[in-house]
């Protein structure tokens, strides 16, 4: 039986009831009770259970397909930074006769709005508080580079990426050696956005989820998070991750510099997400500002500075 789709599982009942089986099979998931599927929605790169953590008695997630990164990194910050990442009651590399990453997870049901400013606020200080915490954590991450974007943004450009592509891509270096000089880069969560943050009560403490940690400028998680998930009504958060950073007694720069490494992280993020999100590209808002975003660095005059 076939249980993945490229890096997915397959979504099917035979595959459902495989895992359902491997569960009961590793000896660390002994103390799961109440186990139920939980039917998958559009993007899951992870396969869910339901269930109660009989010590407790607390109702939790299963996460299966879960990467090593995510793995190594769910634990080492719910060891070190509690409240911050949903608690970790359990984890593995091998689920029962299969190797699969797995994770055991605090439940934590309710979302957060992208059109709401105190959200976007909470979810920058998140962010900023995963990069204090994350500091000297040894661990793997992913480089955002003049390679990654070498990566996505020709293919942005042929896949007719409205605004000047081809100007912002000429100019990476220049402005990725600005990056490099201004802002020291640190190890940021690496996939902030809305649907990456839960809290367990309504309009309680963000918890995030998902961890691909990258090493890149402080602002990358906002600029990331602004252009993957952010709608009409999203207040622009970069200034507010540089709040919540001063807030912790992080670095951010001053008023200058945070213009421009706005301007520069905010072309690169819409190219990206042109790149590797064809379903955006139907949103005329998401296009409208793609366009301006490009406009913005390109026209610019930090080229000669």
């Amino acid at each position: 039986m076939d249980l993945w789709d490229g890096e997915v599982l397959v979504d099917a009942p035979e595959v459902t009831r495989f895992l359902y089986e491997q569960i009961g099979r590793e000896p660390l998931l002994a103390e799961l009770t109440e186990i139920q599927y939980v039917p998958r929605t559009t993007g899951d790169m992870g396969t869910f259970f339901r269930a109660v953590w009989a010590p407790t008695g607390e109702s939790v997630m299963v996460k299966l397909n879960a990467s090593v990164i995510e793995l190594e990194w769910m634990s080492a910050i719910s060891r070190r930074a509690p409240g911050l990442v949903p608690h970790v009651y359990a984890s593995g590399r091998r689920l029962g006769d299969v190797d699969m990453g797995w994770l055991v997870l605090r439940r934590a049901p309710h979302h957060i709005d992208s059109g709401c400013p105190a959200d976007c606020r909470n979810l920058m200080l998140a962010a900023a508080r995963f990069q204090q915490v994350a500091h000297d954590i040894d661990k793997m991450t992913y480089p955002i580079d003049a390679g990654f974007f070498e990566w996505c943004m020709p293919d942005a450009i042929k896949a007719d990426c409205p605004g000047p592509g081809k100007e912002v891509l000429a100019r990476l270096h220049h402005d990725m050696r600005w990056i490099d000089e201004q802002c020291p880069r640190v190890r940021c969560h690496g996939d902030v956005h809305f649907d990456n943050a839960l809290s367990e009560a309504p309009g309680g403490p963000l918890l995030l989820i998902d961890p691909i940690p990258r090493t890149a400028s402080w602002a990358w998680d906002a600029a990331y998070a602004q252009m993957l998930s952010g709608k009409e009504r999203t207040p622009r958060l970069v200034p507010l991750l540089a709040e919540a950073r001063r807030s912790l007694g992080l670095p951010t720069g001053d008023p200058p510099t945070l213009e421009r490494l706005e301007t520069i992280l905010l072309a690169w993020s819409s190219m990206l997400w042109w790149a590797i999100k064809p379903f955006r590209r139907d949103d005329p808002w998401f296009a409208e500002q793609v366009r301006r975003n490009l406009v913005r660095l390109a026209s610019s005059t930090y080229r000669s500075a």
